[in-house]
């Protein structure tokens, strides 16, 4: 790749010429063909054009080739799920490697397409950056494995940027949205958003692609890792308490990594057929695309944990909150006592857990021996004694 330009796309509701230098202009139809757009069909302060604005800059776009993308189309900025799947197939094809989104899905259905376009892009050696969404919940493909995501941080002005990898919500940056950006002869400050806060990081990484081309994902983001700042603390925009929790909560515990790893899989796979939208956590090794997320140490259950009992609760209220889902799923290989967590509806036991803990166990709630049943019977006894 040395030697060529870099191939950025902003895939957004489009790009005014007068924002910056534009390779190449185009719009995702409702019937998913691509039409090549005129100077004139975006407006100069349009969502993209904002986004491109604040790209220029931060970093030169000499031997950069950017391509405007619109997905979005109308005064709501909404679009759906098909078109931003093409806008990615048109970057792989296009040779486009570094792709910039400041947009996203909170809508459970879209998730699994996302998932496997975004393997697709990684899997190409493209690039991506997400905003998270401004609910501050889950939000696709920000929250996926490989993206790079980011979220603003109202400490943080001009170029400013933070590392603050979350494990749960996989954000990795937090960064000024506070631009000056001169639009038609007037000077104009973005607005806090986290739409506005993901082009700084892009710019950083277009300043690195540009002094080697050649730069994967890894030393990118060990790139933006090193002149990260520090001087500002990361800033929660979660809940504290987060509310009850008011949906199903089943519990998983004493069983082997590899039946655990087979039976979560069997329940989740179970569960998206019925249509509910569920989430699981685990705290097993390994990414798996049903597992949203991981559970820290601390909550294991380990003779030496030394943990409030609280903060098995605290993490299942975190997960309710993030993903707004309809059941939760969590699942450790020890044994676990029901009075460890007070949000579990049904525990689930295993081959791990002594018969003796067992008994003891069902007195204080909803028990599943599981032992002794095959995946398929533990599911459909999940459902009965949940719905």
């Amino acid at each position: 790749m040395s030697g060529r330009n870099i191939r950025m796309a902003i895939l957004d509701d489009g790009i005014h010429p007068g924002a910056c230098p534009l390779a190449g202009s185009f719009r995702i139809e409702d019937n998913l063909s691509v039409t090549v757009l005129p100077d004139n069909a975006v407006l100069p302060d349009s969502h993209g054009s904002i986004c491109a604005r604040i790209v220029q800059r931060y970093t030169e776009l000499a031997n950069v080739d950017v391509y405007s993308i619109q997905i979005l189309q109308g005064d709501t900025l909404r679009g759906n799920v098909g078109r931003l799947l093409k806008a990615f197939e048109l970057c792989i094809s296009m040779d486009i490697r570094l792709i910039h989104l400041s947009v996203g899905t909170y809508a459970y259905e879209d998730f699994a397409k996302l998932e496997e376009a975004v393997k697709r892009l990684l899997c190409a050696d493209r690039i991506l950056v997400a905003a998270s969404g401004n609910r501050g919940t889950v939000t696709y493909p920000a929250y996926l494995p490989g993206v790079i995501g980011v979220k603003y941080h109202p400490e943080l002005t001009d170029d400013e940027y933070i590392y603050c990898y979350d494990p749960f919500s996989r954000i990795h940056f937090q960064a000024s949205s506070e631009h000056n950006l001169s639009l038609q002869g007037q000077q104009t400050e973005t607005a806090v958003s986290n739409s506005y806060a993901a082009p700084l990081v892009t710019a950083k990484i277009l300043s690195y692609l540009k002094a080697n081309a050649d730069a994967d994902r890894d030393e990118i983001l060990r790139l933006l890792i090193e002149n990260a700042g520090n001087q500002a603390p990361s800033q929660g925009s979660e809940p504290r308490p987060y509310p009850p929790v008011e949906i199903p909560v089943v519990l998983l515990s004493g069983f082997t990594a590899k039946r655990l790893a087979r039976l979560l899989g069997v329940l989740m796979d179970g569960l998206h057929r019925e249509d509910y939208d569920a989430r699981a956590a685990a705290n097993l090794s390994g990414n798996r695309p049903w597992d949203e997320t991981a559970l820290p140490g601390i909550l294991l259950g380990n003779e030496t944990d030394k943990s409030d009992s609280n903060d098995l609760d605290a993490f299942i209220a975190r997960m309710a909150w993030y993903f707004s889902c309809e059941i939760i799923l969590v699942g450790v290989t020890s044994y676990l006592s029901p009075d460890r967590c007070g949000n579990v509806s049904l525990w689930i036991y295993g081959e791990e857990s002594e018969e003796g803990q067992i008994t003891a166990a069902e007195a204080d709630g909803q028990i599943l021996r599981a032992a002794e049943l095959p995946d398929d019977k533990v599911f459909q006894f999940m459902i009965d004694m949940l719905i």
